[in-house]
């Protein structure tokens, strides 16, 4: 008898072990492209997992309304929910979230959960913030503190993860410097609003099509989006899901915009 209370116990033991190993390794839940994107960017080289909970098919103007359908929906346990819901509060799915893992931890990008916490800068609700390199560095910082924070064993690898991201997002945007001072270009004329972030973060000035036409002088059109325009500049705006790096997307800007100055010459 006394043997079988032995084992049951050892089992229940290892049992134990076994559920705190799996949930060791970590799993973080996201529901917009640049949260996942910069999610999966700063725990490479860890065995922690990230999830993207919509249809990758769905842009982030219909995330919203897929949060609504999917608020009372049973979700898998998760260690922490990474958002930008301080400034898109409609995709906020921590409450549902946190039903799974009541010691789920929010871990919100857009702006510190903390006293005094930094914040990105908004102009406007409407525009992708996250294409301003100064707010992607804040996101970045943000992240970085609160993973390292919540698994502390892989500080180090966060740390020189957020090296590797933030030297090659302030590169990106030297490179695009360099070719637009190169090539003259006076003006960035975004074809929408919600590109506004991006060109604010360009040396070049922004513009609307008329002044620059009215100046004489040089400028290029800026897009984003499925509808390519064959005489613009078009950029990956992090709308929608992809699989690539963060820093590849990023490199995509200076590739695209190599290949139209070159073809407008």
């Amino acid at each position: 008898m006394q043997n079988t209370r032995f084992i049951a116990l050892c089992l229940g033991i290892c049992c134990s072990l076994l559920v705190n190993v799996v949930w060791a390794k970590g799993k973080i839940a996201t529901v917009s492209p640049i949260s996942h994107s910069l999610s999966q960017a700063m725990v490479q080289n860890t065995p922690i997992e990230v999830a993207y909970l919509p249809p990758t098919r769905l842009p982030v103007n219909r995330l919203a309304s897929w949060v609504r359908k999917h608020a009372n929906d049973k979700f898998e346990y998760f260690d922490a929910f990474v958002d930008i819901s301080a400034v898109s509060p409609a995709l906020d799915l921590f409450p549902s979230l946190r039903v799974s893992n009541i010691r789920l931890v929010n871990i919100d990008i857009a702006q510190a959960i903390m006293p005094n916490g930094e914040k990105v800068v908004q102009a406007n609700s409407r525009e992708y913030f996250w294409l301003n390199s100064n707010n992607l560095l804040v996101m970045l910082g943000i992240l970085k503190r609160d993973v390292s924070a919540l698994w502390p064993e892989y500080r180090e690898q966060f740390n020189q993860n957020y090296q590797t991201l933030a030297a090659g997002i302030r590169q990106v945007n030297l490179q695009l410097d360099e070719l637009l001072i190169a090539n003259d270009v006076a003006f960035i004329v975004p074809a929408n609003d919600k590109l506004l972030p991006f060109s604010a973060s360009l040396a070049t000035d922004t513009s609307s099509e008329q002044e620059a036409l009215a100046l004489g002088l040089n400028y290029l059109v800026l897009a984003s989006g499925k509808q390519k325009q064959t005489a613009a500049w078009q950029v990956d705006d992090f709308s929608r899901f992809s699989q690539k790096g963060l820093l590849t997307r990023l490199d995509s800007h200076v590739v695209e915009l190599t290949r139209l100055l070159t073809q407008l010459k």
